[in-house]
């Protein structure tokens, strides 16, 4: 069975796989790996920053030009309405898969182990990686870290969960299970067959979050990504956060336009 970490590249790479169900899936995934940085050099910071990614490649033009780019400012949230799709989260356990991808720490998740839906269309998580500070902000105020959890449906539509984190006394057990275990090297990865995280664990017990339409936060910045982004954060340790740091601290990409795009809240 293929599975994500097969296909490492930046941007948009084609997934063909067979879920428990025996059911051929093909997907578009983002994964940002070290290739990324291999093959284009994209980065944070300097001369290949942020403001330089839609330079860098043709396929990363979106990064410059594009009109409906992530992450925003959370603010002005009209009440969705009630035929609006709602979320509906079916997570199981997972084996760990870690990856140091040059960029951030990433968790890549087993096709066809778990799920999401939204409204009658459903989506199978791919990854979850980490941004420090978080790249959403609220009301202006950026949080000290986030996980986007990104997903992918049959049809090659995309979905990100976002969950923003701040500093508390509880560890958040899923962190420190991928802590525990990242490998130095940019590129390297761990998998750990007999221990398993949920990623319900990553979630807020509320549920209630703000959605809009958005791309990718990493180049290509490709459009059309559905941005669920959970209003409630969750904690994790100062003890937490400076073992992240450790691997990536200032992986955030600016706040971006939201050129008229609205922005829905779901209680």
């Amino acid at each position: 069975m293929l599975t994500p970490s097969h296909f490492r590249g930046y941007g948009m790479t084609k997934i063909k796989w067979k879920s428990s169900g025996a059911i051929l899936i093909t997907a578009f995934v983002s994964l940002t790996t070290s290739a990324a940085e291999t093959n284009h050099g994209w980065t944070y910071t300097g001369n290949h920053g942020p403001a330089h990614w839609g330079a860098l490649s043709e396929a990363f033009h979106a990064c410059e030009s594009g009109r409906a780019e992530s992450p925003i400012n959370i603010e002005g949230a009209k009440k969705a309405p009630a035929d609006m799709p709602r979320l509906k989260i079916n997570y199981a356990p997972l084996p760990i898969d870690i990856v140091n991808t040059g960029h951030a720490v990433q968790f890549n998740a087993t096709p066809g182990t778990d799920s999401i839906t939204l409204g009658d269309h459903a989506y199978q998580l791919v990854q979850f990686h980490f941004h420090s500070p978080g790249e959403e902000r609220f009301g202006g105020k950026e949080s000290v870290m986030d996980a986007h959890l990104v997903h992918s449906s049959a049809d090659g539509k995309l979905l990100v969960l976002a969950v923003q984190f701040k500093l508390g006394e509880r560890a958040n057990p899923v962190i420190q299970a991928m802590l525990d275990r990242v490998p130095n090297e940019a590129g390297a990865e761990m998998k750990v067959t007999a221990v398993t995280v949920n990623p319900l664990d990553l979630l807020p017990k509320n549920k209630g979050y703000y959605t809009y339409s958005g791309s990718l936060t990493t180049p290509p910045c490709t459009e059309g990504v559905t941005w669920i982004e959970f209003k409630e954060p969750m904690t994790i340790t100062k003890q937490q956060l400076d073992a992240m740091h450790h691997f990536y601290n200032g992986n955030q990409r600016p706040v971006q336009p939201t050129n008229g795009r609205e922005i829905f809240e779901v209680d």
